[in-house]
Order: C-alpha cells, then sequence, then structure tokens
C-alpha cells in the first residue's frame, strides 16, 4: 500500500487543505500548529475545521512548528531552523504538551539536532497540557509571536 499527503504552511494552510482532501484521498494534511497560531481566530477555527474532516475520514494531521519562539528579524541565526525556536526546556514543555494535548493531533519533531532532544524530553513528559494562561504568560515573558500573519 501506499500513503500521500500534503504539506502547508501559513495561515491558509488549514483551508487550502480542506480544499484538497475535497480533490484528492490523501492520508495525511501537514501544518503548523502551536499556541501562538492558535491565536489568530481564523486560523484556529479552519484548523479545528480541517480537524474534523481528517477525523471523519482517518486522515492523520501532522503539526509543525510547535516550538516557535518569533521570526528571526534582525537576529542572527543560530540554530538550524528558520524561525527563532523556543530554548529553554520548560519553555519547550509547555509548548510540545499544549500541542499533545489536543487528542489526535500529531507532533512533528524539530529540525534542530541540538533542540531534538529537548523536544523528546518534552513529549516524553506529558501529563497534561499547559493551561491558557500559563501559556499567554509565556507567550508575554518571551515576545513569543506566530511566523505566518
Amino acid at each position: 500500500m501506499r500513503w500521500i499527503g500534503v504539506t502547508g504552511h501559513g495561515v491558509t494552510a488549514p483551508a487550502m487543505h480542506r480544499r484538497s482532501l475535497e480533490r484528492f484521498d490523501f492520508d495525511s494534511v501537514l501544518l503548523p500548529f502551536s499556541y501562538v497560531m492558535a491565536q489568530n481566530e481564523a486560523y484556529r477555527r479552519d484548523f479545528f475545521d480541517l480537524f474534523e474532516v481528517c477525523r471523519a475520514r482517518n486522515v492523520a494531521v501532522q503539526t509543525i512548528k510547535s516550538i516557535v519562539r518569533s521570526p528571526w528579524g534582525d537576529q542572527a541565526h543560530d540554530r538550524a531552523t528558520w524561525y527563532r525556536p523556543l530554548e529553554e526546556q520548560a519553555d519547550i514543555d509547555r509548548a510540545v504538551q499544549w500541542v499533545l494535548g489536543h487528542s489526535g493531533v500529531f507532533l512533528n519533531s524539530v529540525g534542530d539536532i541540538h533542540l531534538l532532544p529537548r523536544v523528546l524530553q518534552a513529549a516524553d513528559r506529558f501529563a497534561a497540557p499547559p493551561t491558557d494562561g500559563e501559556m499567554q504568560a509565556q507567550v508575554e515573558r518571551l515576545g513569543m509571536a506566530p511566523l505566518f500573519t
């Protein structure tokens, strides 16, 4: 058997994936999902609409960019990611565990081998997702910002 999926980036990814699923029988979708990204109400609505379609059709929902801190902006790139990632284990724990708190959502790891162990440790320790209050406090403390607007 062969498996095929579709990937997308940006705020239009969930809506585009829904359109793709209307035309093709994909086995998975891959798109950004994080607390920061979910603060965009249109994105959040489209993501969960897509999620319901995927659940009904047994399509895997793979997520990326769970530990985004912000775009790099003028800062020097010191990680193998095209976005500025979270660095501290406790911050990574909250971000990863927030995503894992959404049953049925698959979390893809990070592209920086130095951060990968931290993401795996965060997933291994998952017991319950952080509250929105804890996540919002982290956003404010670190100046977190979405990659896509």
